[in-house]
């Protein structure tokens, strides 16, 4: 690693959203490194309200906040309209803000497939120093000296729906926990951690990452409208990017953040991916590797209720949840009510139940052209899931008869009987949702190495949920940038030429 002032080589992030701020960051802290991101979006400068606001996030979700709907094809004609922030900060600008990290066994199992240094053990200290817990502070399991600043919301600032969730699901026997980052302590309910600032408003890895004084840095160029067409590769390297404007710009190193959808998409643009569906689009093939074909997701079904009156309350989308286990031990599911749309007469909310553990694999393919946007498919549902949600489902119909939620007023849209056999099949075909949790596009162990290098071309490697092996059991947001940040560790302190 350069310790002086002389650059010894050019590094391109393409892409400035959850793990490429990051990656950005931590690599221009050596001065030897020159960093240029490529983010196809604004700068973080034009953020509003729709952003910054938690409780706004059903508007940024509707289109307030630039992004890149994907359709998330179900089969049999049925589509889940996806989000991926097209802005410097990506999706951390429209997400939920849930900070959580999974459980050890995802890790582990991370480092059992043969990925040396993605154990819990390794993985937990890089979680711990990320954040900066204004509840917790330092702790074997928090940290006081990151760059997110992480809390958890308040009863008062809970929406009415999600006070009588929370006091509905105490009533009805659920074992409260105090600190859902804490594995030991679960299966339970508890509170989300956020990412917000004192004045209790979104921080974006970008705004985290990359302030002003990071931006500062003569070594550090960022780019914004600036959309990547391809990566260049020559004699089996990575030598530079494409814009879709014709400009070209070399580099020794190319780091794609791009996300789950558009990371592999701009892989199997660049000659990198399957060679039959390569040669499909007359592409030259520089890497025959199963880019898209595993990509994972956390789905399930949402009911739909209404009350009368405001939704109140000024917390994010993601305030209070059950995070369950359909056995009593093993934790696979997350139920929570979200996506609040008020008015002044009623508020409907949806009450999600998502399944965390799944072997089933979607797949991200090129369309009809390169340049065309991605198709995605859904992974498929494992074939216990019925049964799975079934416990879910019980735990949701004895809050409906809990006195906070009959207090509130809240009833089904659509009247309903959850204790029903079919009740599961039934809210499944009529609302299955995702839970936004698209990952294992271009995974390490198959696509990449364990230092997330794409395999058979150097110089290049790929950064973001996409390198995820398999899912974790929770969201993916926090993992995203705890992958950013061991990547541009392994970076900066190992041999840059392979």
């Amino acid at each position: 690693m350069s310790t002086g002032s002389t650059v010894e080589r050019h590094v391109i992030v393409v892409g400035g959203g959850t793990a490429g701020s990051v990656v950005a960051s931590r690599l221009s802290e050596d001065p030897g490194v020159r960093v240029t991101i490529l983010e196809a979006g604004p700068d973080h400068d034009t953020y509003d309200d729709a952003v910054l606001v938690p409780a706004k996030a059903a508007a940024a979700w509707a289109g307030a906040v630039p992004s890149a709907p994907t359709p998330l094809q179900l089969g049999g004609g049925r589509a889940i309209p996806m989000f991926q922030g097209r802005v410097l900060g990506g999706t951390s600008a429209l997400n939920g803000l849930a900070t959580l990290r999974g459980l050890p066994e995802d890790y582990d199992g991370w480092a059992a497939s043969g990925l040396d240094g993605w154990g819990w053990d390794d993985v937990v200290s890089t979680f711990i120093a990320a954040e900066r817990d204004v509840d917790f502070g330092s702790t074997p399991l928090h940290g006081a000296g990151g760059p997110l600043p992480v809390r958890r919301w308040r009863r008062d600032e809970l929406s009415r729906a999600q006070r009588a969730f929370y006091d509905g699901m105490v009533d009805v026997g659920e074992p409260v926990v105090d600190d859902i980052n804490d594995p030991d302590q679960l299966p339970g309910l508890g509170v989300f951690p956020v990412t917000i600032d004192d004045d209790d408003r979104r921080v974006t890895t970008s705004l985290a990452y990359l302030d002003d004084g990071v931006r500062a840095r003569d070594n550090l160029t960022v780019r914004t409208s600036a959309e990547v067409r391809s990566v260049e590769v020559s004699a089996g390297r990575a030598v530079g990017v494409v814009l879709t404007s014709g400009e070209e710009i070399d580099a020794d190193e190319v780091v794609v953040s791009s996300g789950a959808v558009f990371s592999p998409a701009l892989l199997m643009r660049s000659g990198v991916g399957p060679a039959g569906h390569l040669a499909e689009h007359g592409l030259a093939v520089h890497a025959d590797l199963p880019v898209g074909e595993t990509m994972s997701d956390h789905l399930g079904p949402g009911i739909p209720y209404r009350h009368d009156g405001p939704r109140g309350g000024r917390a994010g989308p993601a305030q209070v949840l059950v995070i369950g286990a359909s056995n009593g031990r093993n934790v696979d599911y997350h139920a929570f009510p979200i996506a609040s749309v008020p008015s002044e007469d009623e508020t409907v909310f949806m009450m999600a139940a998502f399944l965390l553990r799944s072997s089933g694999r979607g797949s991200v393919r090129l369309g009809d052209t390169p340049e065309a946007d991605p198709v995605v498919a859904a992974p498929p549902l494992p074939d216990d899931a019925e049964a799975r949600l079934r416990h879910a489902f019980d735990r949701i119909a004895a809050w409906e008869r809990s006195a906070p939620a009959v207090a509130l007023g809240c009833t089904p849209v659509t009247p309903h009987d959850l204790a029903a056999p079919d009740a599961v099949a039934d809210a499944l075909e009529r609302n299955t949702m995702s839970y936004g949790h698209m990952t294992s596009t271009c995974p390490m162990g198959t696509v990449l190495d364990a230092d997330c290098r794409v395999l058979g071309v150097d110089g290049l490697r790929v950064v973001d949920a996409s390198v995820m092996p398999t899912i974790p059991s929770g969201n993916t947001y926090l993992g995203c940038v705890m992958v950013a940040e061991r990547v541009a560790e392994k970076m900066r302190s190992r041999p840059w030429r392979r």
